[in-house]
């Protein structure tokens, strides 16, 4: 039996499915999550750049033109068809990125008399983006095995500066001395310290009664005095005042606890 064959009529279209069929595009591979958090992570970064080349760093020409070299580097590697050359890969980014941070680091401690706290902001924003691009160039360079870490830079908690060493906590007097020296050696120091004092005291006091010193002379071995009394006194106020006394016979001299106490009332 042959097959019978309908050929289509004159002027008959294609049914719907023929025409979704050869006229569909091809589908674009979706991104891995790897390189989606990378991007993730390099747009936050680039928003810190550009936080740091919109600071306020006028009468800084140099170190703001170093801030912007800092925002330009991520920009092109976020959008490489924008960038004059060949564009950079992410890795040889992030280290350009780095030096260029200490480069506006530099100019601004060089800069004449920058505002404090223009200063103190900028620094706090260079110090950010610092620690955050070293530690994305590890978690990126490290991949896969550093893909959780990758993960964590896409958090809030992971965007946060950190420090690599925790405060340490108050020294208190009960605590143990350092290793090295032991509670005599302490004693023995603070000793030296407070005897030293007095002997400069002693030398102070001697070369002001001297009538050929002038009056700014005076002033100014008087405020050595001072400050070496106060030296003297810290020292052996810590042993108990077994050298001279207690900080008030450091201060106002040997008489002054018994100051008033033999006068009728």
């Amino acid at each position: 039996m042959e097959a019978i064959i309908s050929r289509p009529k004159a002027g008959a279209k294609q049914s719907p499915a023929r025409q979704q069929v050869k006229h569909s595009e091809p589908v674009p591979p979706q991104p891995t999550e790897a390189e989606r958090l990378q991007k993730e992570a390099l747009q936050i970064l680039h928003y810190l750049c550009t936080e740091l080349s919109e600071a306020e760093m006028q009468g800084m020409p140099e170190a703001l033109g170093a801030a912007i070299d800092c925002d330009t580097v991520i920009f092109h590697l976020l959008n490489p068809e924008q960038a004059d050359g060949p564009p950079l890969g992410a890795l040889a980014s992030l280290e350009l990125l780095r030096s260029h941070v200490a480069n506006t680091s530099s100019l601004i401690e060089k800069a004449s008399r920058p505002g404090i706290p223009v200063a103190i902001s900028t620094a706090a924003v260079l110090e950010h983006i610092d620690q955050y691009a070293d530690r994305l160039h590890a978690a990126i360079s490290g991949l896969p095995g550093t893909l959780e870490d990758l993960r964590a830079l896409t958090t809030f908690a992971g965007t946060k500066t950190f420090r690599d060493r925790p405060t340490p906590p108050i020294r208190r007097v009960e605590q143990a001395p350092p290793p090295g020296k032991t509670h005599a050696q302490q004693r023995r120091v603070l000793e030296f310290v407070a005897q030293q004092a007095g002997t400069v005291n002693e030398l102070l006091m001697q070369m002001q009664t001297d009538s050929k010193i002038s009056y700014e002379s005076q002033v100014l071995l008087g405020g050595a005095q001072a400050i070496t009394q106060y030296i003297g006194a810290a020292a052996d106020d810590a042993l108990g005042g077994d050298i001279v006394g207690d900080f008030e016979r450091w201060t106002y001299g040997p008489n002054f606890a018994d100051a008033g106490k033999g006068t009728a009332a």
